[in-house]
C-alpha cells in the first residue's frame, strides 16, 4: 500500500520539476525575458509554502487520505492549465501557482502517509526516494520531448496528467493512517494541539541544515546549466541529464542512511560542500563534463540531509503533530531554492566561480554549527513513536 502512495509522490515530484527544463523552450518560443522566467520559477513557491503548512496540519486533523487525494487531482488540473501556456505569461503564472499549491498539499501529508504505512527506517527513505525519482525523471522526460517531439509546450503536461491520474486511481484503496481519524474520530485535544514547544525545538535544531537539502540540487538545477550554455549545443537535454544525475545520486545514497544514522546530515553537508567547490572549479575551467561529478556530490548531500531530517521528525514528533511538523520541515528545505537568486546577486559583483566558493564555505560553516548543536544540545526527548 505504501508503494501506491509513493507513486503519487513520484508523479507529483515529476510535475513540480520538469518545468525547469521547459524554461528554455518558453524563452525561445514565447520570447519571455529572463525576469519573467524568474517570476515563473519562483511563483511555484508562493503556492507551495501555504500548501505545505496548511495541508500538513489539516491532515493531522482530517486524515492523510482526505488531503492527498484531492490535492493530487488539483495537480492534474494545474498541468492542464500549463498545457495552454502557449497563450502567454498569465496562463503560465496561474498554472505554476496552482501546481505549487497542489505539490505542497501532497508532499507533507503524503510523506507522512508513506512513513506511517512503513517500518520506521523504511518510511523516510521511501518518501525521499519517491520524490527524488520524480524530481529527476521529470526534467529528463520533458527535456527529450522538448528536443524531439512536436508541441513541446503541450505534450510534457499531457503525459504528466495521464501518469498522475493513474497514480490517483491506484491510491484510492490505501487506508487512512492518521491516529484520530483511523480510530473513528480524533479527540478534541489532538484537534487543538498543533505544534508545541518541544516540536518547535526539534525543528529549530534543523535550521542550519534543512535549507541545504534543496540548496544543493539548486546548484545543478538552476545555476550550472545556465553557466554552461555557451559550451553545449542541446541545452535542454544537457540540463535534463544533469538534473536527473543529481536526483539519481539522491536515490542511490539511500541505502547508507540507516548505517550513518544521526551522522547522515553531517556527512551530507560535507559531500554537498565538496560538490559546490567542484562547481566553482567547473565554472572556472568552463567544463560541462565536470557538472556531472558536481551532480553526484550535491545529489548525495541532498539525499542524506533530506532523509535524516524526515527520519528524526518521524521518531521525535508525535503522530498527532507529525503532518504539521513535516510541512514546516519542507518549508525550511525549500529556503534553499533562494540560492540561485542569491548567487546571481553576488556573482554580478564577484563573479560566478568565487560566489560558488563562498557558498561552499557557508556549507562548511553549517557543518560546524550543526556539530556544535548536536554536542551541546542533545535532541529533545519527545513522545516515543508508536507504530
Amino acid at each position: 500500500m505504501n508503494l501506491r502512495v509513493a507513486l503519487l509522490l513520484f508523479t507529483t515530484g515529476w510535475g513540480a520539476n520538469h518545468f525547469s527544463t521547459l524554461l528554455v523552450v518558453y524563452r525561445k518560443n514565447l520570447g519571455l525575458l529572463p525576469q519573467a522566467l524568474g517570476i515563473l520559477f519562483g511563483a511555484y513557491a508562493l503556492g507551495l509554502v501555504p500548501g505545505l503548512v496548511l495541508a500538513g496540519r489539516v491532515s493531522d486533523r482530517r486524515g492523510r487520505r482526505a488531503v492527498v487525494l484531492p490535492a493530487s487531482w488539483l495537480a492534474i488540473v494545474a498541468s492542464g492549465v500549463l498545457a495552454f501556456g502557449a497563450r502567454g505569461f498569465g496562463v503560465l503564472l496561474a498554472g505554476r501557482l496552482l501546481y505549487g499549491l497542489a505539490t505542497g498539499s501532497v508532499m507533507s501529508p503524503g510523506s507522512v502517509w508513506v512513513q506511517e504505512l512503513s517500518p520506521s527506517w523504511a518510511g523516510a527513505r521511501r518518501a525521499t526516494l519517491a520524490l527524488s525519482a520524480g524530481f529527476g525523471a521529470g526534467p529528463l522526460v520533458s527535456g527529450l520531448i522538448a528536443e524531439f517531439a512536436p508541441a513541446p509546450m503541450v505534450w510534457p503536461y499531457v503525459l504528466h496528467a495521464i501518469a498522475m491520474a493513474a497514480a490517483c486511481v491506484a491510491a484510492r484503496p490505501v487506508p487512512e493512517t492518521a491516529p484520530g481519524v483511523r480510530a473513528g474520530a480524533a479527540s478534541a485535544s489532538s484537534h487543538r494541539r498543533g505544534l508545541g514547544r518541544r516540536e518547535w525545538a526539534v525543528l529549530a535544531q534543523w535550521l542550519p541544515v534543512a535549507p541545504w537539502a534543496f540548496g544543493f540540487p539548486a546548484v545543478t538545477i538552476a545555476i550550472l546549466p545556465g553557466l554552461m550554455r555557451t559550451h553545449v549545443t542541446r541545452l535542454a537535454i544537457y540540463s535534463g541529464l544533469v538534473i536527473a544525475t543529481t536526483l539519481a545520486a539522491g536515490v542511490a545514497v539511500q541505502p547508507f542512511t540507516r548505517r550513518l544514522a544521526r551522522r547522515g546530515d553531517l556527512v551530507g553537508l560535507g559531500l554537498g560542500a565538496l560538490g559546490i567547490f567542484l562547481a566553482a572549479h567547473a565554472v572556472d575551467a568552463g567544463s560541462p563534463a565536470q557538472a556531472f561529478a558536481v551532480a553526484i556530490l550535491v545529489g548525495a548531500g541532498y539525499g542524506l540531509v533530506m532523509t535524516t531530517g524526515l527520519l528524526e521528525i518521524s521518531q521525535r514528533v508525535s503522530k498527532e503533530s507529525r503532518g504539521a511538523a513535516v510541512g514546516i520541515y519542507y518549508v525550511m528545505t525549500y529556503i534553499g531554492f533562494a540560492l540561485p537568486f542569491i548567487h546571481a546577486t553576488v556573482a554580478a559583483k564577484l563573479g560566478d566561480a568565487p560566489t560558488l566558493a563562498i557558498a561552499g564555505a557557508a556549507t562548511l560553516g553549517s557543518v560546524l554549527v550543526r556539530a556544535v548543536i548536536k554536542s551541546v544540545l542533545p535532541p529533545p526527548a519527545l513522545e516515543a513513536r508508536v507504530e
